[in-house]
């Protein structure tokens, strides 16, 4: 999630009304975010993935306008027209196809606006971008420049130029190989003979998408104008990050000129803020939320959440701001709905049922073992259920199948993992600056396949446990695997075991109840030096529901 920060006195001026620091902080959470810290006339507010349209202040200024009242309804920002264009060669329709764009003037800038311009891209490339990979964004200073533009594929061999923070030209392999950027994106326009570039009408390079751009459109407090290209695998995900970052330019008073953008058969005008129109039933809204709200109360609460509605019957007739890129079905509008309601409304009540209800048993088991574990010094984490086939098990020394993910949303989640000892070995890589020993332990599901299950796949509840430190040996781990059983009153036996992950003959498996429950050891060279650990690892992992 984004962490967001916030300038107060610069936020008031954009909406428009005085907003008191108390009355904010008590208010700005019921838009779903959460207060991360003030720090004199700024507050760091934490939002969640699904709104980048409140990544920026300008962006909160608006929601705060639609939510308190002042200006309700669907936003109508004036677009000017074309004065110039930007034509689409054929050469990139295989490595990176769509480009939108606009012309911005009456710009005026400063250290800390250039500053949040950039995170905001940085936002929009990481949550819309995949991290560049489906969105990248590029704002150029065009004073050096002359239009038209043209967006088209180079060989390496035919072009060079300066890439932004260096001082010498550079071919595209160059900076792929050298350049800080070009190394960390390399992988997504590789594999292709020729690169994609953004030039004006005499050959000038504004920008290698998605990698960096040049250095003589770059942006200073001096600049006057701007010139935004947004190129991406998505025309529809391009074009949302265009009309947010382009929405927070107008919310500035800043003007902005659409641009055509000439394909092979088609002419396409953007930004284009036409919102799309969705109908939605009353009884649908009331069912979800179990209210019973008239239609003019609902239009009431869309428009505190910058919706454009009207109610005709028991249907509500909606349109979605085009700078929203999360409203996929009905029910995210519902979502929206109640918090413009405002969930503070919402009378609490028990549920219709007859009986009470009590602990899960492996809920029970599992705040035994958290209650144990804390106990032996050790601390919880928690990590995502979704993984790689190299973590998971490549780096692991292990064979297996996994679930995997039908359209992943980026090279790191593409299957549901099958053991949690690669999420915490994933931990201590990120936690490698934080001094030793560190010892973490985790319960949670993984995702086994079973081809004969209807489901295909079982979920079971697991523990494991990594320590590292330079003296972390088999001896350490099997006393916590040892005492673990003796605090739950279990019998067992430990018995040796041969696994990929752990050195031969420093591995054990643990047998409770007749059945195998889990298995212990010192981690192999190999897999410390995979999840680039520099140490010692001992680690353990149990079925929490065989034991």
């Amino acid at each position: 999630m984004a962490v967001i920060k916030l300038n107060l006195k610069d936020l008031n001026k954009l909406s428009g009304f005085e907003i008191e620091k108390e009355e904010l902080m008590q208010r700005l959470p019921l838009l779903g975010c959460d207060i991360e810290g003030i720090d004199g006339d700024y507050v760091y507010v934490e939002f969640f993935p699904n709104r980048p349209d409140l990544y920026s202040v300008e962006g909160v200024a608006r929601a705060l306008r639609n939510f308190f009242g002042f200006k309700k309804g669907l936003r109508e920002y004036k677009l000017l027209p074309p004065k110039t264009y930007i034509k689409v060669d054929e050469s990139v329709e295989k490595i990176r196809p769509y480009v939108v764009s606009c012309e911005v003037e009456n710009v005026r800038l400063n250290h800390e606006l250039i500053q949040e311009l950039m995170d905001l891209q940085e936002d929009l490339h990481w949550v819309l971008g995949r991290d560049r990979k489906k969105v990248s964004i590029g704002v150029h200073d065009p004073s050096r420049v002359k239009p038209p533009f043209r967006y088209t594929a180079i060989i390496d061999r035919d072009i060079k130029f300066v890439p932004l923070g260096m001082a010498e030209e550079m071919s595209p392999v160059q900076i792929l190989e050298k350049h800080p950027k070009g190394k960390d994106y390399a992988h997504i326009i590789s594999g292709h003979n020729k690169y994609p570039f953004i030039l004006d009408s005499e050959g000038n390079v504004l920008s290698l998408p998605p990698v960096i751009n040049g250095e003589l459109t770059k942006v200073s407090e001096k600049t006057e104008k701007l010139f935004v290209d947004i190129t991406g695998t998505d025309f529809d995900l391009i074009s949302k990050a265009l009309n947010i970052l382009s929405t927070a330019f107008l919310e500035r008073g800043f003007r902005v000129y659409q641009v055509e953008v000439r394909y092979k058969n088609k002419t396409v005008i953007t930004p284009d803020y036409t919102p799309e129109e969705k109908d939605i039933s009353l009884d649908y809204v009331n069912n979800i939320l179990g209210l019973s709200i008239s239609g003019e109360e609902a239009v009431e609460a869309l428009e505190r959440m910058g919706y454009g509605a009207f109610s005709a019957g028991n249907s509500l007739k909606v349109e979605i701001p085009a700078y929203r890129s999360d409203i996929f079905h009905p029910v995210d509008i519902v979502e929206d709905i109640a918090i413009g309601y405002g969930y503070e409304n919402f009378d609490a009540k028990l549920p219709d049922i007859a009986t009470t209800g009590e602990e899960d048993s492996l809920e029970e088991k599992c705040r035994k073992l958290r209650k144990l574990l804390v106990g032996y010094s050790l601390s919880e984490v928690m990590s995502l259920m979704l993984s790689n086939e190299k973590e998971n098990f490549e780096s692991m020394f292990v064979e297996g199948e996994a679930v995997t993910i039908k359209n992943p949303i980026s090279e790191d989640h593409t299957i549901v993992r099958t053991s949690l000892l690669p999420s915490l070995l994933n931990v201590l890589r990120i936690n490698r600056h934080h001094e030793l020993p560190q010892k973490i332990f985790e319960i949670g599901d993984i995702l086994i396949p079973y081809k004969e299950l209807p489901e295909g796949a079982k979920a079971e509840r697991h523990l494991a446990i990594v320590l590292i430190h330079s003296k972390a040996g088999f001896t350490e781990i099997k006393s916590i695997a040892e005492a673990l059983m003796r605090d739950l009153g279990l019998e067992y036996k430990v018995e040796a075991e041969e696994h990929g992950s752990f050195i031969l003959g420093r591995c054990a498996r643990i047998v409770a109840g007749g059945k195998p429950a889990g298995y212990f050891g010192e981690l192999r060279p190999e897999v410390i030096i995979a999840f680039d650990l520099e140490y010692p690892v001992v680690a353990m992992e149990i079925n929490v529901e065989q034991i």
